[in-house]
């Protein structure tokens, strides 16, 4: 073969593989562009207004109906402990007995004392009879009248200041028994027989818990407080806070406790630091499961009328902002954030913002991007 054509045939062959390669690739491409303009599937919700439940939460304290410190009024030796840490009590049962020999004494010394004054006294009165009679019968001066009536004054008096002291041992003496003044449950006695107390102790002798009943105190911002006042039923705000039927008090495991209570105080003033206002709902106790000191969550519930239930996984938060994927009747996806919702549970609340009949991406939001085209599968 000569070498022209050779060559020609050479690059002929060549010519033809760059175009079979060149070819291939378009292919390849236009496969791929082809693969990618494909829709995607996702399900999808139809939006329709409709009633709601809000729960809001809030932490919550707990104390029982009444929490009495146990103070001594008399100083003294701790004689005797009737109960032990966490009895139950009713009132006037005795808790503790002070050791009371000097004040028994000191009424001994009172008594004897009344004893005395009440002897010159009716020397007086005799004294004063005396003269009364031989002053009206002219045998003495008036003078001796009025003085003797100064005296048997003045005897009385000492009567009266004896029976005073004897009162008050006895008060004292009966100070040194420490009584239940309310029934409930006792608390921890850091005290014991033998220890010296007094009133001026700056530890109580126990606290004494009536848990029949059980406050739970909250806090309310003030902007939930303008929101319950604008939106809720009754003329004042206390009446508004009352409407609230049936509060529900979450336990520290979680779990609902068994009673429902109801809201029953609002502080007459917000603290100035935090911005709210304390509230106190009330629920009965009648196991006594309930103690001062405990701790729960306060459930408010709050039924509102059309509006739109959208799903926490039918969104992405971008930048802290909430999205939603709204799909239009060619199905293409546009972003659209979330504006005045209100979280309640798994869902998020909305007014306005959303038609009757808007569809929506149910899930997955965030694997489809912006302005992409779907297939649209309802949700199962």
């Amino acid at each position: 073969m000569k070498p022209e054509k050779y060559l020609k045939t050479l690059n002929a062959g060549f010519l033809a593989a760059v175009t079979v390669f060149i070819m291939s690739c378009r292919g390849s491409k236009e496969q791929d562009s082809m693969d990618q303009a494909e829709p995607v599937q996702a399900e999808v919700m139809i939006l329709h207004p409709a009633e709601a439940v809000v729960e809001q939460t809030f932490p919550a304290g707990l104390q029982g109906k009444d929490n009495v410190q146990l103070r001594p009024q008399i100083s003294g030796y701790i004689d005797k402990i009737y109960v032990d840490e966490g009895a139950y009590v009713k009132a006037g049962q005795p808790v503790f007995r002070i050791n009371a020999n000097v004040y028994r004494e000191q009424k001994n010394t009172a008594s004897a004392a009344l004893g005395m004054a009440r002897s010159q006294l009716a020397a007086a009165k005799l004294e004063l009879d005396k003269y009364k009679v031989l002053t009206e019968n002219k045998v003495v001066a008036d003078f001796q009248y009025r003085k003797a009536r100064t005296n048997y004054d003045n005897a009385l008096a000492a009567v009266r200041q004896q029976q005073a002291l004897v009162a008050s041992a006895d008060l004292n003496l009966g100070f040194s028994t420490v009584k239940a003044p309310v029934s409930g449950y006792i608390g921890r006695i850091p005290n014991r027989i033998g220890a010296l107390v007094g009133p001026n102790d700056a530890q109580a002798l126990t606290t004494l818990s009536q848990v029949n009943e059980i406050y739970a105190y909250f806090s309310l911002s003030e902007k939930e407080i303008l929101n319950i006042s604008a939106t809720r039923p009754g003329k004042t705000l206390i009446e508004k806070l009352k409407g609230f039927q049936d509060i529900t008090l979450l336990l520290a495991d979680g779990k609902p406790y068994s009673h429902t209570g109801k809201i029953d105080m609002m502080d007459g003033q917000f603290d100035q630091n935090t911005g709210s206002v304390s509230l106190r709902a009330s629920f009965p106790n009648p196991e006594g499961l309930l103690r001062t000191g405990n701790t729960g969550r306060i459930v408010l519930k709050t039924m509102l009328e059309n509006v739109y239930k959208i799903p926490l996984l039918a969104t992405y938060e971008v930048q802290d902002k909430i999205f939603v994927g709204l799909v239009n009747r060619q199905n293409k996806v546009t972003r659209k954030a979330l504006q005045d919702f209100t979280r309640s549970g798994n869902f998020y609340l909305l007014k306005s913002g959303f038609a009757p009949g808007n569809r929506i991406v149910a899930n997955e939001l965030a694997s489809i991007p912006e302005n992409s085209t779907i297939t649209p599968k309802a949700v199962q």
